[in-house]
């Protein structure tokens, strides 16, 4: 689901407070459209281009651009170009994503989105 992750902070390490992982988004990484109850999200572009949808807008970002996503708006993020985009992703708080993720981890990567959606709705995030 988008790419890799690379876990830069784990929530332990700042007390729960923030969950940081670096995004590596090769072409065609799409995290489809989705809300989060508990947590904002910030996305930091650090190379390539990608498409982030905010609520209804649709955001075009690029190296260097920082973007916030407060909890409870639907977003997305995809890569575009051909060009792998690699992006910070701090999520705050961070203890019920980083749960997300270890469940989803458990069951691997070929989850299907009955499973992964079962999950997300255990840790308060909904696919769209």
């Amino acid at each position: 689901m988008g790419g890799q992750r690379q876990v830069i902070l784990t929530s332990m390490e700042t007390a729960g407070d923030v969950y940081l992982v670096q995004g590596i988004m090769p072409e065609g990484s799409e995290v489809p459209k989705h809300v989060h109850e508990l947590e904002d999200e910030i996305f930091h572009v650090l190379e390539g281009n990608v498409e982030l949808i905010l609520g209804d807008e649709t955001l075009e970002a690029q190296k260097g651009d920082i973007i916030y996503l407060p909890r409870g708006i639907a977003h997305g993020i995809k890569t575009k170009g051909q060009k792998t985009a690699k992006v910070l992703n701090y999520v705050i708080p961070g203890k019920n994503f980083e749960n997300f993720f270890e469940s989803l981890n458990k069951v691997g990567p070929q989850i299907s989105k009955a499973e992964r959606d079962a999950i997300a709705q255990k840790h308060k995030i909904s696919f769209l």
